[in-house]
């Protein structure tokens, strides 16, 4: 039998006193694992020890502060854009309004890093969007000393004129503190001219027009628009890609500038773009504490009343406080955090749209028919070898109330589309509008483009010259045709001024007194009423007749006349203080003053004196005269109204968000004060000047020149006006005759006026025969309005609907 080992017994208190004696008795592996298991004990330890630190010391010593970045990241703050003010015509037709639309804005710290991910998300933009290609040119890459070089190719590249060249360089390099400088819109061929010629114009880049908004963007953190009225199955399917599109906003509360009055209305409204740089810091745009009032993405009116009103139709923004989970979803509103934005205040303006629709037709209609005019006048001249004059493309009408100084219509032809501005406007377009030699469809004509008044100034000059008792109403001079000043003992070496009947071969006027002088707008008359009596080398200055109607029986024209008139310098401050040439009407849109020119503003223009002559130019409105169809509508207004001036203006009324009506109150301008039988004699002769025979506004061709505001059969309604044939561009060698602008002013009723207007066609030839049908219709047309004539003439029957 095997012998069995015996296993060995330890009683319980044995093994006690063996635990408590050390660790020899334990295996090698037990040694090992308790060691161990040590070591993780104490890491844990430690490590627990330091987490419990780091929780100590963002909570009690940077505690605010990850407080306030855990709101920050849920909670943050909105602008709330305020819509603009709308603008409505007298009767309340809408001619500015806003339409909600999808806008997509781009934020350039938000896209991607990753170049591929960044250039997915601005391909699939260009693409969807359909946004051009721009000519941009980077100063910081242009050689130094090469600007002018460089910028030259490109505006050559680009067509500008040898005229316009300058112009447009100068402006590019006004930029170049700004970064990159975008010059153009492209074509696609033009895109690929440019490419191919990108070696020889350093710094000269293609780019896609979202590429220079994303690099030229001054904060990354901006919000750049990309493009606004974005169509919604567009805007839908960019909305359905978003995760894809990081630094992406597509926003469809964006209110679009809508111009509903049509192109007819656009140098009075103006229009809106995208506020830049400089003027987002300009102080004027800046609130009591220095804190911008617009941000990057905000429109600003540019012109018209969208500027001059623009503190009124911007309103004022709103703000709130919003809660967004992780993914930057709205939770929530957070409560009383809410400022409600203010609108914009609304204004009614004091024009109706039916009768500026009328204005705008007829002056249209009298260019056409003066371009046609001109045209066969230019055959002739080019078969006689001489230089064709211009033919008339623009023109402008201006009526006001001469008793509240009410716009009653202001048209400046050609127009510009307002509405591009905000839709986008083409090259091509642009082109078209600033071409050197075009009709500049940009410039408002009636107060900011100036002319010589021609003999519209006639009128001015015959009330200050009674008033400084230079004549009387009975004083006469005798016209002969013109008249010659000597310049030597040999009375045929002299400067030689012609009456206009002596360009048409026609009688001279004989002798007026000064109401019969406004009345057949004689030159000669008025010839003696500027210059003064005047001394060279102690002889008085004086003039003979010229003898420039043989037809008739002889006269003597040895007679010398001597210069006994007004002088410069009472008739300058008459021109300036009492009547409104070379100052600003106060109309609320930008104007310009014009000039009269005096002694003082000769030395320091030529640095010669005044003499004779200059005085004679401007008693028939030439020389250096110069002023805007609104400054000469508000002085006949003047005359109209018996002195007073009342302060031209296009609103009527503001109307606040919360319906309270501003009435815009009539304030007065001036006084003429000149008395009262003065201004009844050129009242009395510009009353001529429309209804007599020898009128030059009368008739013609034997037929009335008023049948639309007096037709067979109606109550009369007395006309008073005065016609203008103003000088302009190089004399003819062998005549010496010029081009000429037509103007005519005119008010009725004479006895108790209630319009008063100013005509200008440029280049429009005589101003008896283009400028009368322009007013006459004008006329017509307000007194259909009022009900004093029957609508179906000049105004449709139908009265056009308020929208």
């Amino acid at each position: 039998m095997a012998k069995r080992k015996r296993i060995p017994y330890d009683p319980p208190g044995h093994r006690k006193r063996r635990r408590r004696s050390g660790d020899a008795w334990m295996r090698a592996d037990q040694l090992f694992l308790s060691r161990r298991m040590l070591m993780v004990k104490g890491a844990m330890v430690t490590a627990f020890t330091g987490l419990a630190a780091k929780l100590g010391v963002m909570q009690l010593v940077e505690g605010e502060d990850y407080q306030q970045r855990a709101e920050d990241n849920v909670i943050s703050q909105e602008i709330l854009s305020a819509a603009r003010g709308l603008i409505l015509d007298r009767e309340g037709r809408t001619l500015a309004e806003n339409r909600r639309a999808w806008e997509v804005r781009v934020v350039p710290g938000q896209l991607p890093d990753d170049e591929d991910e960044r250039a997915y998300v601005l391909n699939t933009l260009i693409t969807a969007l359909q946004l051009p290609d721009v000519l941009v040119i980077d100063p910081d890459a242009v050689p130094e000393g090469s600007v002018d070089t460089v910028f030259g190719r490109v505006a050559k590249l680009l067509g500008y004129s040898d005229t316009g060249l300058p112009t447009a360089v100068d402006g590019w390099k006004a930029q170049i503190k700004n970064g990159l400088i975008k010059v153009a819109t492209l074509s696609i061929d033009e895109a690929a001219q440019f490419r191919a010629r990108k070696a020889e114009l350093p710094g000269v880049n293609v780019m896609n027009d979202l590429d220079y908004l994303v690099e030229n963007i001054w904060d990354a953190d901006l919000e750049v628009s990309v493009k606004k009225d974005v169509p919604r199955d567009v805007a839908m399917t960019l909305d359905a890609n978003s995760m894809y599109l990081p630094g992406v906003i597509l926003d469809d509360s964006a209110l679009v500038r809508t111009y509903t009055g049509g192109e007819i209305m656009s140098h009075i409204i103006g229009y809106v773009q995208g506020i830049d740089e400089i003027t987002l810091d300009d102080i004027r745009y800046k609130d009591e504490n220095g804190n911008r009032i617009y941000a990057a993405n905000d429109l600003i009116g540019q012109a018209g009343l969208e500027s001059a009103l623009e503190e009124k139709l911007r309103g004022k923004k709103g703000i709130r406080s919003v809660e967004k989970d992780a993914n930057g979803v709205q939770v929530r509103v957070i409560p009383y955090s809410l400022q409600e934005p203010v609108a914009g205040e609304n204004v009614r303006l004091t024009i109706d749209l039916e009768l500026q629709n009328a204005a705008g037709a007829v002056l249209k209609e009298q260019i056409e028919k003066a371009a046609e005019a001109k045209k066969k006048l230019n055959e002739t001249r080019v078969a006689d070898g001489k230089e064709p004059w211009k033919v008339p493309e623009a023109g402008s009408v201006v009526a006001i109330n001469p008793k509240t100084g009410e716009i009653l219509a202001m048209v400046s032809y050609p127009y510009y589309d307002n509405q591009l501005f905000v839709s986008g406007l083409s090259q091509r377009k642009w082109d078209e509008y600033t071409a050197e030699d075009g009709p500049k469809a940009f410039v408002n004509r009636a107060t900011s483009e100036v002319y010589p008044p021609g003999s519209t100034f006639k009128s001015f000059l015959a009330a200050s010259a009674l008033h400084r008792g230079a004549i009387t109403s009975n004083t006469t001079h005798t016209c002969w045709g013109g008249i010659g000043i000597p310049t030597s003992a040999n009375l045929a070496d002299s400067n030689k001024w012609a009456c206009w009947v002596a360009w048409g071969n026609s009688t001279p006027h004989g002798e007026l007194d000064v109401a019969g002088a406004i009345e057949q707008s004689c030159d000669v008359f008025f010839y003696n009423v500027a210059p003064s009596k005047t001394t060279v080398n102690d002889v008085p200055v004086f003039y003979y007749d010229l003898d420039a109607a043989p037809q008739l029986p002889f006269h003597d024209t040895s007679v010398e006349h001597v210069f006994d008139g007004e002088g410069i310098d009472p008739l300058a401050e008459d021109m300036k203080e009492k009547f409104f040439f070379g100052r600003a009407t106060g109309i609320e849109i930008a104007e310009q003053v014009g000039l009269f020119p005096d002694r003082d503003w000769k030395i320091e223009s030529t640095g010669e004196e005044w003499n004779v002559g200059d005085s004679i130019n401007v008693s028939i409105g030439q020389g250096e005269v110069q002023a805007t169809p609104l400054q000469v509508a508000l002085n006949v207004a003047g005359i109209a109204a018996n002195g007073t001036f009342m302060t031209p203006h296009l609103v009527h009324q503001t109307i606040a968000e919360d319906g309270t009506v501003t009435e815009v109150k009539p304030t007065e301008a001036g006084k003429l004060g000149i008395d009262q039988e003065h201004l009844d004699v050129v009242k009395e002769g510009m009353v001529r000047v429309c209804n007599s025979e020898q009128g030059t506004a009368f008739e013609s061709a034997g037929v009335s020149k008023w049948l639309k505001t007096n037709p067979e059969g109606a109550e009369k309604i007395t006309i008073a006006g005065k016609a203008g044939t103003a000088e302009f561009g190089a004399q003819d060698e062998d005549t010496g005759s010029r081009d000429t602008h037509a103007w005519f002013t005119a008010y009725a009723p004479a006895d108790d006026p209630e319009i008063a207007i100013a005509v200008v066609i440029e280049a429009g030839g005589e101003g008896a025969t283009y400028g009368p049908p322009v007013a006459d219709a004008l006329i017509r047309g307000y007194m259909e309005l009022t009900g004093k004539r029957d609508r179906g003439v000049v105004l449709s029957k139908d009265k056009l609907p308020i929208t």
